[in-house]
């Protein structure tokens, strides 16, 4: 039987007390772009959906340390509208943080980044890895391309990563239960954390529903528990 983990990044909406004095804006608006920042509920799907996996899920919100950046901002396109593994601006693009400094840099990629990769690392060798988000619906400023097309399921995929036939079968799965797919449009490509198989699941927020009995939910948690497995 195929071994899956699944990679939840984005659901933590947790500012830890001691990264309060580095924000330049109020606790109820840094609050609120946590929420936005949010994949708010994939660590619920992932759980509902496949509760039986080991699920690797980031400590803290991403506007305090995106464990899915490059940890070098030189080669972190996102770094460019404040956006890199320290997030200085909001999904607005306006300023919300402080320039770190290089001790608090080191400092939070010591206490959020490093083990949770290392974690991750640890759990994907040998397995098939999901790498699970939610997008919005409309663009945000901070995109850097606004033209591309936002189907309801996004299937991120890299060539060496993700094997060709699993991307056509997600597709066809996700597809027939009458969701619109698209591959690597608007957000493309799988991270490498040493699993054999490797996919990003991008969905799109509008068609989550609420936790629960909604039907939108319900709907989505049964096609994720039926989906077709590398392997």
């Amino acid at each position: 039987m195929t071994k899956l983990v699944v990679h939840v990044p984005h659901a933590s909406i947790a500012i830890p007390d001691d990264i309060w004095p580095e924000f330049l804006i109020d606790p109820e608006r840094a609050n609120h772009e946590a929420m936005v920042s949010a994949d708010l509920y994939t660590d619920l799907i992932a759980r509902e959906a496949w509760p039986n996996v080991e699920i690797i899920e980031a400590q803290v919100s991403r506007i305090v340390v995106d464990v899915e950046r490059y940890e070098d901002d030189a080669l972190e396109e996102m770094s460019m509208v404040g956006r890199g593994v320290i997030y200085t601006h909001d999904h607005m693009q306006e300023r919300i943080r402080k320039d770190p400094s290089f001790e608090t840099r080191v400092d939070l990629l010591a206490r959020y980044y490093t083990p949770h990769w290392s974690k991750l690392r640890a759990a994907a060798i040998g397995v098939t890895l999901i790498d699970l988000h939610t997008y919005p619906a409309e663009v945000w400023p901070i995109e850097s391309d606004a033209s591309g097309l936002r189907p309801e399921i996004d299937l991120g995929f890299t060539d060496g990563l993700t094997p060709k036939a699993w991307v056509l079968a997600l597709t066809q799965h996700f597809s027939d239960a009458g969701y619109e797919v698209g591959h690597n449009t608007p957000y493309a490509g799988v991270i490498d954390a040493g699993a054999r198989a490797a996919v990003m699941i991008e969905i799109r927020r509008d068609i989550v529903g609420v936790p629960g009995d909604c039907d939108k939910w319900q709907r989505l948690i049964r096609v994720l528990n039926a989906l077709p497995l590398n392997g």
